[in-house]
């Protein structure tokens, strides 16, 4: 018999390599939000992992909660994700994907 404290130990870091995504990230919601993703922007896969993915559409729902509008979004996204890889139409892909998913409070400021 494992000793509870072992238990508990397993128990976390099972938990802990399930959530690959962002911190407080829903896989099931994760997964929506990459489908969309890949579905509008098909190369955006080779250019950023699944992981920087989720975490730019998180980043996207912290900017919208800040009150930023569509075109800082954009400004800052393309700074953060950098704009020599990420094509104006990979980063609207992001924008338009984690409004839908993560967000869909701010759907109306996606344009």
């Amino acid at each position: 018999m494992l000793a509870p404290a072992l238990v508990a130990a397993l128990l976390a870091a099972t938990l802990g390599a399930c959530g690959a995504g962002a911190p407080g990230s829903n896989p099931a919601t994760d997964q929506a939000y990459l489908a969309e993703v890949i579905g509008v922007a098909p190369d955006i896969s080779a250019l950023r992992s699944d992981t920087q993915l989720i975490r730019l559409g998180h980043a996207v729902c912290d900017d919208f909660r800040a009150r930023a509008s569509y075109q800082e979004v954009a400004d800052r996204l393309s700074i953060e994700a950098g704009s020599d890889t990420l094509s104006p139409s990979d980063l609207g892909a992001v924008i338009t994907s984690a409004a839908d998913n993560y967000c869909p409070q701010y759907k109306s400021l996606v344009s």
